[in-house]
């Protein structure tokens, strides 16, 4: 049995209720990012600088070991800021036109699109408790939803869903 939470629209985000371009619908997802990238940089920098200076410090008293193992944090801290930087702006968006279902995704420095026919797509929602939301048109699948929080994916599916539905209903 599932069961819906009924919200106010005033609570519900373009990302769950999609926006209107024109003669479109289209949900645009991204990353959840509270923070700017120069002011990671900064926060990378200030701990770089820091195991550095610890580093040195204790080599001049005689633990020579300790700045070998500071560099090598520095070297982990510079992979996760790269890796970070990279995924910052992750992003899947969907558009419903009059005939198709664009899905485009960006992870890293992939970007792929998906075209469906929207006459013949449909939202599976019979294993969507916590997974993606599955578009399948026959043969053919895409996934959407990355990221947008598990417990709003249903109510994303049922917003497409009737999206889908509302226009596919005035073309006949």
């Amino acid at each position: 049995m599932t069961t819906i939470i009924c919200m106010s629209s005033a609570y519900l985000s373009d990302s769950v209720l999609g926006s209107h371009e024109g003669a479109n619908w289209c949900w645009h997802l991204k990353r959840n990012i509270s923070i700017t990238p120069a002011q990671m940089a900064a926060i990378f920098i200030s701990l770089g600088l820091l195991t550095l200076l610890i580093g040195i410090a204790f080599y001049n008293f005689g633990a020579s070991f300790i700045l070998p193992f500071s560099l090598i944090e520095i070297a982990a801290l510079t992979i996760a800021f790269v890796y970070n930087a990279i995924h910052a702006n992750d992003y899947e968006k969907l558009v419903l036109t009059d005939r198709e279902v664009q899905i485009e995704r960006k992870i890293g420095f992939q970007v792929t699109q998906i075209h469906l026919m929207r006459s013949m797509t449909r939202v599976e929602r019979s294993k969507l408790k916590n997974d993606l939301i599955e578009l399948r048109q026959g043969q053919q699948s895409a996934d959407f939803g990355r990221f947008i929080h598990t417990n709003m994916r249903l109510l994303l599916a049922e917003q497409i869903s009737k999206r889908m539905m509302a226009s596919h209903k005035l073309n006949f």
